[in-house]
């Protein structure tokens, strides 16, 4: 799973990089909701690193245009009376459970967004005294990935609280980060197929969504042990 992520804050980058508007008003109305509901709007730090249930800078196709929007990085599903309690990840969805779990199987087809970020963080086996170690991994000759994801709108009964949230897709790892001790990596999809994800029609079904998805960017990963 993908613990944690240091994200790309600049929405001028991420705009002219995928040909993206930036929605002005919600990310005001996420500074304002900061200031109102500190536990519920979390923001990042300077350091941009995200957490589960902090929010970051994603990417949707809504009437003919893309758009960036806050999204938190922790999904909520619509409707839910609760928040989902933390033992169960869901701000990562396996490739292979999309069309088997419940709350993944709604949303395929019908909320689509891609998630951009610079690197990502896991812990694994191989620190002192036997415990775990943070490694960074971040991927070869470029600044920027994405993975693909879905999202999902909630808002309390009362509608006095509301916001979008996301899962990052993700898939078995390649050779360089299986080797670091982990078992997941994102889903960095092709970069010709961003468009096509994000426009996916609930029509195409199980066959054409995972046909999409199979178009992965090669890319080799870094990693190192400080942060």
């Amino acid at each position: 799973m993908c613990f944690s992520v240091k994200i790309e804050r600049d929405l001028r980058k991420l705009s002219a990089y995928f040909n993206a508007l930036p929605v002005a008003k919600a990310f005001q109305d996420l500074q304002e909701g900061a200031k109102q509901f500190p536990k519920v709007f979390k923001i990042p730090g300077e350091d941009n690193i995200i957490y589960p249930n902090t929010f970051a800078p994603v990417l949707v196709y809504e009437k003919g245009q893309k758009l960036i929007r806050p999204m938190r990085y922790r999904l909520r599903p619509s409707g839910s009376r609760e928040e989902v309690p933390s033992k169960y990840n869901l701000f990562n969805a396996r490739v292979d459970s999309l069309f088997k779990k419940k709350t993944w199987k709604p949303l395929v087809g019908v909320k689509h967004c891609l998630f951009p970020f610079k690197e990502f963080y896991e812990w694994v086996p191989g620190g002192e005294n036997g415990k775990k170690r943070l490694v960074t991994f971040s991927p070869r000759d470029r600044e920027l990935m994405w993975a693909p994801g879905l999202f999902d709108f909630w808002s309390s009964s009362d509608g006095s609280v509301s916001f979008e949230s996301f899962a990052l897709i993700t898939v078995d790892p390649p050779s360089e980060i299986l080797e670091q001790g982990h078992d997941r990596s994102p889903l960095f999809l092709g970069e010709d197929f961003v468009d096509e994800w994000l426009k996916l029609p609930e029509e195409t079904g199980k066959r054409g969504v995972l046909e999409v998805l199979a178009q992965r960017q090669m890319v080799t990963y870094e990693y190192s042990y400080d942060r």
